[in-house]
């Protein structure tokens, strides 16, 4: 039968196409090399291999996305991460941009070593950053912590060490690093230690100008601090939002409306909250 055949002739050709795609960005035709479909010409291409998706190397160089790395040493040229890559002289920092005023129509590179870093003690960690014997990076950049040794990220934007905290990089004045912890899994704003709350966040009132604002919730019982939703947080007896203290908020009825099609995102036995503030009947 005919279509029987068609299926089974599409089928192969798919099963060929996954197969030639493997798990990398690179492609191989005789000893013409493309990445995500641009060609470029290898310095070497008879000793071409590709490391994963992003990174590869030859003879002579390492490559990000089929350009080469500058001075880069092709032979101990290995990839520790998407973004990071490592040869016996230096660390290098990898990563994509697009400029608006483009209309983000190209992709460009961004290749640098990372300074500071050291390629035998240098360790990827979670979360955009890294360490080596003596720094701490994050995106390939160091910054400042109390103990490099001890030092572990929580997300993206909380990390800690065995004296302190940090958000956003930035040391959290007071904290305890050792017991430094969120107080939720899904509401990143609130953390805690062994002697106080915390709720930090980010303002952006000028053009890229963020501000850190760290606040500490005067009063709170750590133990029983619990993030509600939506900003909110109570300890049982006080109830903040976004690190406010609500201070005509009835924690012991106070509950945060789950749904977003209503008016208002909390209430509490005496009446309805918006944003941290009473809402008034109308």
């Amino acid at each position: 039968m005919i279509v029987p055949k068609l299926l089974l002739a599409l089928f192969s050709s798919v099963a060929v196409l996954l197969t030639g795609c493997g798990n990398s960005g690179y492609r191989e035709k005789g000893l013409a090399w493309a990445h995500d479909g641009i060609p470029f010409t290898p310095l070497d291409p008879k000793t071409f291999k590709p490391l994963d998706d992003n990174f590869a190397r030859d003879a002579k160089s390492g490559y990000y996305m089929g350009t080469s790395v500058l001075n880069s040493d092709g032979p101990t040229f290995e990839a520790l991460s998407d973004h990071e890559a490592r040869d016996r002289n230096s660390v290098y920092y990898c990563d994509t941009y697009r400029k608006a005023q483009e209309y983000w129509a190209f992709k460009r590179l961004n290749i640098f070593r990372i300074p500071s870093a050291e390629p035998a003690t240098y360790k990827v960690l979670t979360h955009g950053y890294a360490r080596d014997a003596d720094h701490v990076f994050y995106e390939g950049l160091p910054f400042e912590v109390r103990s490099v040794a001890t030092f572990e990220p929580l997300n993206r934007r909380f990390a800690r060490d065995e004296k302190r905290a940090y958000f956003e990089k930035v040391e959290i004045a007071g904290s305890d690093g050792a017991t430094f912890a969120m107080v939720s899994d899904t509401d990143l704003e609130y953390a805690r230690d062994k002697n106080a709350a915390y709720h930090a966040r980010t303002e952006t009132t000028e053009p890229n100008r963020p501000k850190l604002i760290v606040k500490t919730l005067r009063g709170a019982s750590v133990a029983s601090l619990r993030t509600l939703g939506r900003g909110y947080a109570s300890d049982g007896k006080h109830v903040w939002y976004r690190g406010e203290p609500m201070n005509d908020a009835e924690a012991s009825s106070f509950v945060v409306e789950q749904s977003s099609t209503v008016s208002e995102d909390a209430h509490d036995r005496l009446g309805a909250w918006q944003g941290g503030r009473r809402k008034l009947a109308n």
